[in-house]
């Protein structure tokens, strides 16, 4: 227990140093001296202090001691704590059926025990169940059922924050940034579709693997979990500080980054989050923050209502073309931003590649009059064969990464796999679609062919745009064909167009 007899301004002067040795962050307020010069009975704190420091650091030691080793879900064995949150601690443990780390996230009780939350938590894991990307972190399970407590596993990366880099590295260059932003944009392309919103991008929140090498390679963390919690607006915010006497801002979301209308409490969509990256490609360009408050209240407001200064009053100088495009994502305005991540990553590109920095260029993306055509479908081919064709706007690699991963998920087998095609048998042992015999299979002359589908990867023919067609070709490898052979066609089509993009919409070729 904490012995109210001890000096908190003593606890924060005196123990600074033995509470950085025993694993503290404590913050020491500048009046901390002062108030210990004028206290009369300053021994006799100071060895109380010390006590109920030693006894806190002891019941921390055996908290965590008691958490070693316990299994969660049947299968996530604790090893130990990595950190600690507003929703809750998270632990690095080892899933035993497969033995490889997990990321554990263990929700405190208080949070958990809300109705709301309960509710808001199930339609979010759902979402993020069905969410897959190279460029993201992985949910692998999540309850908030379990006796041993509400949780949430997720991939375990090996790499670094980009906060970690940017402050090694004081700021990064714009080629550089462009690199990671590019990764950034795709993964939140890509979420945005299929109606996931991040709501809190940070640096913090974005781990970078291979960081200072030419292959750095980002991956987004808590896809989904910031809309758990509602986020308060300015004036809750200020009844709450108000109320409660304390003068302790609670905010969901990191003020350094949260956009205007979510700093007053209002809807956010897509382009809160590209707010965000504008916040981050600001501080990743020039080392620090467009809006840095004494407080949070001051950061909250700032964000409302105030012009980021120029970029050009720092330190390191950014071409007028990339930072025209990062001020636009920091309208106060949402619909004076880029309408998509996918639209901003171009704006970027396209000022990047600006042959003169220091030219005010229109940065606005380029409207196509006529799109790219898609790639022709193979002339000779079975008349059973079912084509289709969907346009996806992601390298060659990532696409070839997800079909896999479908591939993988369905029972399928991989036949070929060669830059541009990838051939699969479907509807084996084990496969999620079952083999159409047809209406003669009980003679013998329905046969168990299986069904072969070619994937075809073609890049668009314009090289300024990341858009990749793929061509879906679906045999019948048996005799006779069954009548609903075009419906479970459409349906392994609408499955793969949903792990490669997550829509559902059938767009088949004749």
């Amino acid at each position: 227990m904490w012995c109210p007899m001890a000096s908190k301004a003593f606890f924060h002067c005196v123990l600074p140093w033995r509470l950085q040795e025993w694993g503290w962050n404590a913050e020491l307020p500048r009046h901390s001296a002062r108030s210990i010069k004028s206290s009369q009975d300053g021994a006799r704190r100071q060895s109380a202090t010390y006590a109920c420091a030693i006894e806190l650091r002891l019941e921390y030691r055996i908290s965590e001691s008691d958490m070693r080793g316990k299994v969660f879900l049947g299968r996530y064995e604790v090893i130990r704590q990595l950190g600690e949150g507003g929703m809750g601690k998270v632990y690095l443990a080892r899933q035993l059926d497969l033995n490889r780390p997990v990321v554990l996230k263990v929700m405190h009780e208080h949070v958990a025990a809300d109705a709301q939350f309960r509710e808001r938590f199930q339609r979010e894991m759902l979402l993020m169940a069905r969410f897959q990307h190279p460029y993201a972190v992985t949910l692998y399970d999540a309850t908030v059922n379990s006796q041993e407590g509400h949780c949430i596993v997720m991939e375990y990366v090996r790499g670094e924050t980009l906060a970690t880099i940017l402050h090694r590295n004081n700021h990064l260059s714009p080629y550089r940034v462009g690199r990671l932003l590019g990764q950034l944009c795709e993964v939140l392309q890509e979420a945005h579709s299929q109606g996931i919103i991040h709501r809190d991008l940070t640096p913090s929140n974005l781990m970078v693997l291979d960081g200072d090498t030419p292959y750095e390679k980002i991956k987004v963390m808590d896809f989904g979990l910031a809309k758990l919690i509602e986020t308060k607006s300015l004036r809750q915010m200020a009844e709450l500080k108000s109320a409660s006497g304390t003068g302790v801002d609670c905010v969901v979301g990191t003020p350094g980054y949260m956009c205007p209308e979510q700093a007053r409490g209002e809807d956010t969509d897509h382009r809160g989050d590209l707010y965000s990256v504008g916040v981050i490609l600001y501080e990743l360009l020039t080392g620090h923050l467009p809006f840095r408050g004494l407080s949070t209240m001051d950061t909250l407001l700032a964000h409302a209502v105030d012009t980021p200064p120029p970029m050009k009053d720092g330190q390191v100088w950014v071409p007028p073309a990339i930072e025209k495009v990062v001020m636009q994502c920091l309208e106060k305005r949402p619909e004076d931003r880029p309408a998509s991540a996918r639209i901003l990553a171009e704006m970027y590109d396209k000022a990047l590649r600006s042959s003169d920095p220091s030219a005010e260029l229109d940065v606005e993306p380029e409207v196509e009059e006529d799109e790219d055509a898609p790639p022709p479908v193979p002339e000779k081919l079975d008349p059973t064969a079912a084509v289709y064709q969907v346009q996806a706007w992601m390298p060659e690699a990532v696409a070839a990464y997800k079909l896999k991963g479908f591939i993988q998920d369905v029972g399928g087998q991989v036949l070929e796999s060669v830059p541009g095609k990838i051939k699969v048998l479907l509807g084996g042992r084990g496969c999620t679609y079952a083999i159409p015999t047809g209406r003669l299979s009980w003679l013998g002359l329905g046969g168990k062919g299986g069904i072969e589908m070619e994937l075809q990867l073609c890049q668009s023919s314009n090289a300024r745009h990341n858009y990749l067609w793929v061509t879906v070709i679906l045999r019948y490898l048996g005799r006779t064909i069954d009548r609903n052979w075009r419906a479970q066609c459409d349906q392994i089509f609408r499955d793969l167009r949903g792990y490669l993009i997550g829509s559902t919409a059938i767009m088949p070729r004749a």
